[in-house]
């Protein structure tokens, strides 16, 4: 009887003793990170107002955050010599260039030279060779992009591609994979006018250029020396204005005065690069071009102060668990974008799955900034201060 006293007496300490071992040891909610999912930043301040040119169409936009605002109707047009700017893209692309590098040697042939004599009798843009010369691939690239010598771009399609048609397959494919959904490409110099885009497709194409340092380094040339022809110019008359420091200029009866200038500014303390599109200015060959330049320059100085540098997030969420006071996060490594009056950033929140303890610095969420244009950096929320595990009278007392 006395042992059954004792066995009943000891039951509910034994169930006790189960229960504080269930809970000692069962699973606790995650911590989770405070706030939605996804959230919008519009950058505050009043409209931009960019002095647009008053004839033809144009854009503005920032090279890895997008396009800023454009200016007429965005419908395909000839642009000129702007088509070059696609076929240095498409040749570093299949034959890559470091800076201080030349890349092959190209020997160049009596059809090159008849090319040469039969472009300059038309009046087209050219520079001189003569067959059994050679140029490097940058030689080339200089003269395509500085004198903006139709005869090179021919040389440079039949290198790369075997024809021309074949070269330009692949601007076109090019400008597929760039987004640059309204535009075409027939020719490598910009000589047809079926070669047609918009100068908001442009704005994507003069991004891709100037992140290939070759390129970029080539397009701020004022001047190259090539063998034959000698010292050959720049027809881009606004370098070092307005931190110009390219890209292209083109000029057909049928296109008018084209330019797609970049320009290095600092914004916030941070160099960016600043992309511009002029199509469509009246005049003749120089007079056109100088328009679309000095219209490309006053669009970029009208806009460019109003650029600021916004972090993202601007606000920051904290962590919450059960079991402790909320736990302050810190964005690391502090991510901003390049922001102008009425950009929408869209933040996106991706939470890391959570152990009930974490050391100071833990990264618990990933943010990604995007907007129209795309993703523009992503950084991660960490903690300031380190989370410690539930302690036992927690879990004792907490289901």
């Amino acid at each position: 009887m006395k042992r059954r006293s004792t066995l009943l007496a000891a039951a509910p300490l034994a169930a006790l003793l189960a229960f504080a071992g269930v809970q000692a040891w069962r699973p606790v909610p995650e911590p989770r990170v405070a706030g939605a999912a996804s959230s919008t930043l519009v950058v505050p301040g009043p409209p931009l107002s960019p002095a647009w040119p008053a004839h033809g169409q144009a854009a503005v936009g920032v090279q890895g955050v997008g396009q800023v605002a454009t200016s007429g109707a965005q419908t395909p047009v000839p642009i000129a010599s702007v088509t070059k700017l696609m076929t240095a893209l498409v040749v570093v692309r299949a034959h890559p260039l470091s800076p201080g590098q030349s890349g092959p040697e190209v020997p160049l042939t009596p059809a090159d030279q008849a090319l040469y004599v039969q472009e300059l009798a038309a009046g087209d843009s050219v520079v001189a060779v003569q067959a059994g010369e050679t140029l490097s691939e940058l030689q080339l690239l200089e003269g395509l992009l500085i004198p903006s010598a139709d005869n090179l771009a021919r040389v440079l399609a039949d290198w790369d591609a075997g024809t021309v048609p074949a070269f330009v397959a692949r601007m076109n494919l090019e400008a597929k994979a760039l987004g640059m959904l309204h535009t075409t490409f027939v020719d490598s110099s910009g000589l047809d006018p079926g070669s047609s885009s918009t100068a908001s497709d442009l704005l994507r194409l003069a991004a891709a250029v100037m992140a290939q340092p070759v390129l970029a380094a080539v397009a701020d040339m004022s001047q190259a020396t090539l063998p034959v022809a000698g010292v050959v110019h720049n027809y881009d008359f606004v370098l070092g204005q307005a931190g110009v420091v390219g890209l292209k200029t083109g000029w057909t009866s049928s296109s008018g005065g084209c330019f797609v200038a970049a320009a290095r500014d600092r914004i916030g303390g941070t160099e960016q690069v600043v992309t511009a599109a002029v199509l469509g200015a009246p005049g003749g060959p120089i007079s056109a071009i100088r328009l679309a330049e000095a219209a490309a320059v006053r669009l970029l100085e009208s806009v460019v102060p109003r650029f600021t540098l916004r972090p993202v997030p601007s606000t920051l969420p904290v962590l919450l668990s059960g079991w402790h006071l909320s736990i302050p996060l810190r964005a690391s490594p502090v991510l901003e974008v390049v922001g102008w009056p009425g950009l929408a950033i869209e933040i996106r929140l991706r939470r890391l799955h959570l152990g009930p303890a974490l050391p100071r610095g833990a990264a618990v969420a990933e943010i990604e900034a995007r907007t129209a244009g795309g993703p523009v950096g992503t950084t991660w929320l960490r903690l300031r201060t380190a989370l410690p595990p539930p302690s036992l009278w927690w879990r004792l007392t907490h289901f």
